[in-house]
């Protein structure tokens, strides 16, 4: 039984998948994604209330999953690295995803998701005393790292000038963390 409610939850994933190679997300029905994953309208709710529910759980599947069981595993930095791999694989998906707007958009639903995987992190590991660590609550540590780093991977795969591999945008995203931007400017005088 398990078996069937897993293969009719990934035909259901796969169907929206599919189907938003061709459509924007506002033009998809539920009766759409039905058809395209074989199974009847009534059975798409036995599973998820609607379509931007759906869409959590492509990412979930994609890619949240896997990601977890990395933190889990004390294995963070290659979380976000998969994270970058996974939506490298589907940009073509993850590119029409972030179209979403308004509430439930994409992004919102993956800022939430690493505000969770900062949050786990934070509540594993203690913070490195550093002066002027002791103002900052860990709620608004992770909520500062989970927009800036949902704002680096809108920005890689919406913008069609940001050819960059999932490695090289790893390496960016590192070395943005591990910088201020007073380390990346060069304030040399203009002649």
């Amino acid at each position: 039984m398990e078996r069937k409610r897993e293969a009719t939850r990934i035909l259901l994933e796969e169907g929206l998948k599919e189907l938003m190679k061709t459509r924007s997300f506002d033009k998809i029905t539920v009766k759409m994604i039905t058809d395209e994953a074989g199974v009847l309208r009534p059975t798409f709710y036995n599973y998820y209330r609607d379509k931007y529910e759906l869409l959590e759980g492509v990412f979930q599947g994609d890619i949240a999953g896997r990601m977890e069981e990395l933190v889990q595993d004390g294995m963070e930095e290659d979380a976000i690295r998969v994270l970058f791999l996974r939506m490298e694989r589907d940009r073509a998906f993850y590119k029409k995803a972030f179209e979403i707007t308004g509430q439930n958009s994409f992004e919102e639903i993956l800022e939430q998701y690493l505000y969770h995987i900062f949050m786990e992190c934070l509540s594993k590991y203690p913070l490195k005393i550093q002066p002027g660590i002791k103002i900052w609550k860990e709620e608004v540590i992770a909520k500062y790292y989970s927009i800036s780093l949902a704002s680096v991977i809108k920005g890689w795969i919406t913008e069609d000038r940001m050819e960059m591999s999932a490695d090289e945008i790893t390496k960016g995203y590192y070395l943005l963390l591990t910088h201020s931007i007073f380390d990346l400017i060069d304030k040399k005088e203009r002649l």
